[in-house]
């Protein structure tokens, strides 16, 4: 066991906490829409809000692990195309996530707002703006790009960056499908 073993590990446990917390936000934001209460819908929210926290931490961790890793191969970080492109994704990926913290939260205070009239009230229809909608999707997207270029290790900058924006594109034409409107059929005669 040595050193850059131990960063290995603990960025893959940062992937491995990623991927775990994608999950439950996942599962939060569509019991949040299909909530019959709004103290339901609340909860919901809550707990996509308490879990996305880990987000930022888990970028930090392959952040610094990477440049750890790096530095005990002796491979020149910025001349090299897949660290450009996991560097690009991060900071994509943190300005996406403070973006969707700030709806977050503005949809906490409506929420609460809404639940001091009483938590068992119908819950609201939440349709969000679409790049709220797209966002969770592309990050997908943008992440396993990343991922891809982490393992494949392309040297070019052009390749690394274009391998990142497949994914961005992916997961955009993924975050645009929208499930067609459940449709009422008349009873039968």
């Amino acid at each position: 066991m040595d050193r850059y073993h131990i960063a290995l590990f603990l960025h893959l446990l940062a992937l491995i906490v990623a991927v775990a917390v994608t999950a439950v936000t996942k599962i939060a934001v569509g019991r949040r829409a299909r909530a019959r209460t709004v103290g339901e819908a609340l909860e919901w929210h809550n707990t996509l809000v308490s879990s996305a926290k880990l987000f930022p931490l888990c970028l930090a961790i392959f952040v610094v692990t990477g440049f750890y890793m790096l530095g005990i191969s002796h491979v020149a970080p910025f001349e090299t195309g897949f660290v450009l492109a996991g560097l690009v994704g991060v900071v994509f990926l943190l300005a996406s996530g403070i973006f969707l913290a700030m709806k977050g939260k503005a949809l906490s205070a409506v929420l609460e707002g809404m639940a001091q009239k009483g938590h068992d009230l119908p819950a609201p229809k939440l349709v969000p703006p679409p790049i709220v909608a797209m966002l969770p999707t592309i990050n997908t997207g943008v992440a396993l790009g990343v991922v891809f270029d982490m393992v494949t290790k392309p040297a070019s900058s052009a390749v690394a960056l274009s391998i990142v924006a497949v994914g961005l594109v992916l997961g955009a034409a993924m975050g645009m499908r929208r499930p067609a409107p459940a449709t009422q059929k008349a009873p039968a005669a």
